[in-house]
């Protein structure tokens, strides 16, 4: 009389239809959600991966190469600091004028990069001014200026053509 009777699940068939359905089924199997809300977790969950996928990339960190569970360890706790101190660079990037002046905080990392700090034995500790938009970064982060660091001079680069002069020019 068309009643179901008793009823086995099988589970080749059932694990295999949840293979072909992918994610989102997987995500939300046993969870009380409506549709809307199962695609917003679903796109949180997506975003939140790319993001980090993102971070990873940025970090140079793709492939882990290690030998043993603890220099796995040690080498994912660098990469969630070096992740957190990224974060943080780019948060000051964002919140503060900065983002008008460089096209991205990597741009703001590289304008720093050629500040060095130079030790010789027997020698005072030297470090290379701050010049430029080096000051207004050391700003934006809080960072005091190294006595001896101020920018005193124009930096060589501001002004100067590359390449030959022109005949007339000379």
């Amino acid at each position: 009389k068309r009643h179901v009777v008793s009823f086995e699940k099988n589970e080749k068939k059932y694990n295999d239809s949840l293979r072909l359905l992918g994610f989102v089924a997987i995500v939300t199997l046993g969870l009380d959600l409506t549709a809307p809300q199962a695609l917003a977790h679903y796109k949180l969950r997506d975003e939140q991966e790319k993001y980090f996928q993102q971070m990873k990339t940025e970090m140079c960190s793709d492939r882990q190469r290690n030998w043993s569970e603890d220099g796995k360890t040690g080498r994912l706790f660098v990469l969630f600091v070096g992740l957190v101190i990224g974060s943080y660079i780019r948060h000051i990037w964002k919140t503060t004028g900065l983002h008008s002046m460089f096209a991205s905080s990597l741009d703001m990392l590289d304008e720093m990069r050629n500040i060095r700090c130079i030790e010789r034995q027997g020698h005072a500790t030297k470090i290379t001014p701050f010049v430029g938009k080096q000051v207004e970064i050391a700003k934006a982060f809080g960072i005091d200026i190294p006595v001896g660091c101020e920018p005193g001079y124009k930096s060589k680069k501001v002004g100067r053509k590359r390449g030959r002069p022109k005949k007339n020019e000379s």
